[in-house]
Order: structure tokens, then C-alpha cells, then sequence
């Protein structure tokens, strides 16, 4: 096995055959498509309605009060959870460049050599100390190191390595990426590197689909069925107020209630206070993560 390291046209053809040695999986959303996602929200579209509608009768009715109140509860609850997202994506862009500073020393041409953790390729030999992040998955050819995986597996116990032998690789002689050298010195070769890493792969995984764990998954059938309960109330509650003014109050008159459903202005504000019941019910009843549905 060549521990000497590669050349300078060997790290180009293995850059070129196995690819850059950079993991990117992370989505960059820009402030006003996370601030339209947010606008998305099926509540807010509720209350997005009931707002354009009060607007519409605002300079009739001078409700200032209530429009006002309808526009802070849509500012709020979009604005602050858009900041609050895009301060999250800021801060795991700014961890990856940060992850993308690190320094690491291979051998090339016979001699060793400090390169950013983006430049090593598959069939570098990495050298490793304690303190060390290990830049790539490969296997131990040399020396005797401890390594924190905890990272990967979440085990708090260091993980003995030990050189690999012809015929014999086993798990004792593999390292991976994003985990640290505990203790002891030795020499790596890069089996894997980017997207091609255990790591890589996590990465991706974590970021396409959110693992679901069972008691998670009980609590959002629990939340459908109260969604469930939630949207059925509202409906029921809607009906019943319109039924009251306009057919109880009436005292079940045809010729009154012909005239209430005709006049426009006064079943506006029915309607209007009749979605303002649906939504304070709705948002109530129904839990957070039920308006997926």
C-alpha cells in the first residue's frame, strides 16, 4: 500500500472520479420566499380573508379596531416565525463554514502537506493526531488511535482503531467523517469522501425526510382527530349564528328574512363576525400541527 501520497495529477484524476471532498445538502431560502411560506399557513389564509373583508367595509363600519388587531395577528405570527427561521438557516450556514475552515495534513509527493478539508480525494493519506477531526470515511494503515463517534452512533465510549491488515478489514479499522481522533496518532487512507461519506449520507437523509418517532406519531393521529372536531365546531357554530339572525330573530318571518338575506351590508357583517367565530374556534381547538392536514 502507497503511504507516500499522491501526486499532483493523482489528487486531479481522483478529484474527477470520486468528486470534492464537500458536504452540501443544506436548502438557502431568501428572507421573502420563507416570509410567502409562512403566508402559506392555512390559519393565515383564514384570517388573511377575514382582514381584506374588513378592509373593504373599514371606511363604512370605521372598525379601525378590530382590522387593526386582525393585521398585528397576521404580522406576527408570519414575520417573527420567518425571522426565527431564517436566523436558523444563517446559523447552520454559518456552522458548515465554519466545519469548511478546518486544516488537515496529508501526504503527497513523498512529503506532508497542510490543505483545507475540501482538497483531500479519495487514496490521500491523511495524517492524524489526538484533537484531530477526521475529514473523510477510510480505513487506519498505521498506528494506534481512540476515536469519539459519538457524533454518528451516539455512543459516549471511545472506539478503539487499529491498523488494517490484507484480508482482514473489519469495523475496528474504518474511520468516518465528522468524528475525532481521542487519542493516539496514526495514518488514514481515504476511502470516501463528500456526499460519498456516512456522514454525507445522514446528512441528506436528515435533511429530505424528519425521522417520525412513535410517540410523535400517536400525538399527530390525536391531533387530526381533534382538528377534525375543531373544523366541525366552527362550521356548526357559523351555521347556528346565521340561523339565529337571520331565521330566529326574525321570528321565522319569510317576508323579514327576504329582507335581511337581501340586505347586503347587514349580511356582510353577519358573515364577517360569523368567520371571526369560525377562526377564534379553529384556533383554539385545533393543535398547531394539525393545519399540515
Amino acid at each position: 500500500m502507497n503511504q507516500k501520497g499522491l501526486s499532483e495529477e493523482e489528487v486531479i484524476i481522483s478529484r474527477k472520479e470520486h468528486g470534492e471532498n464537500i458536504i452540501e445538502v443544506h436548502k438557502k431560502n431568501k428572507f421573502l420566499s420563507l416570509l410567502l411560506e409562512s403566508l402559506g399557513d392555512p390559519i393565515i389564509k383564514i384570517l388573511l380573508i377575514a382582514l381584506a373583508i374588513k378592509i373593504v367595509f373599514l371606511f363604512k363600519d370605521f372598525d379601525f379596531y378590530e382590522t387593526i388587531g386582525i393585521f398585528i395577528a397576521v404580522f406576527l405570527a408570519t414575520f417573527i416565525s420567518t425571522i426565527s427561521e431564517y436566523g436558523s438557516e444563517k446559523a447552520f450556514e454559518k456552522l458548515g463554514e465554519e466545519a469548511g475552515k478546518i486544516n488537515v495534513r496529508v501526504l503527497r509527493n513523498s512529503k506532508i502537506e497542510v490543505i483545507n478539508i475540501s482538497e483531500v480525494v479519495v487514496s490521500d493519506v491523511v495524517i492524524l493526531e489526538t484533537g484531530d477531526k477526521i475529514p473523510a470515511d477510510g480505513i487506519l494503515i498505521d498506528g494506534n488511535i481512540t476515536v469519539d463517534e459519538s457524533l454518528l452512533n451516539g455512543e459516549p465510549k471511545e472506539s478503539k482503531k487499529t491498523p488494517y491488515i490484507k484480508g482482514e478489514k473489519t469495523e475496528r479499522n474504518n474511520l468516518y467523517r465528522g468524528t475525532t481522533v481521542y487519542s493516539g496518532v496514526g495514518k488514514m487512507l481515504v476511502i470516501s469522501v463528500g456526499m460519498n461519506t456516512l456522514y454525507g449520507h445522514l446528512a441528506l437523509e436528515l435533511h429530505d425526510t424528519e425521522p417520525t418517532s412513535p410517540l410523535k406519531s400517536r400525538l399527530t393521529d390525536l391531533a387530526k382527530v381533534i382538528s377534525r372536531i375543531g373544523y366541525v365546531g366552527a362550521a356548526l357554530v357559523t351555521i347556528a349564528y346565521l340561523f339565529s339572525k337571520i331565521i330566529i330573530e326574525n321570528n321565522y318571518d319569510p317576508t323579514l328574512i327576504k329582507a335581511t338575506i337581501t340586505n347586503f351590508p347587514l349580511m356582510m357583517n353577519y358573515l364577517i363576525y360569523a368567520l371571526t367565530l369560525s377562526v377564534t374556534i379553529i384556533v383554539v381547538a385545533v393543535p398547531d400541527d394539525c393545519f399540515l392536514l
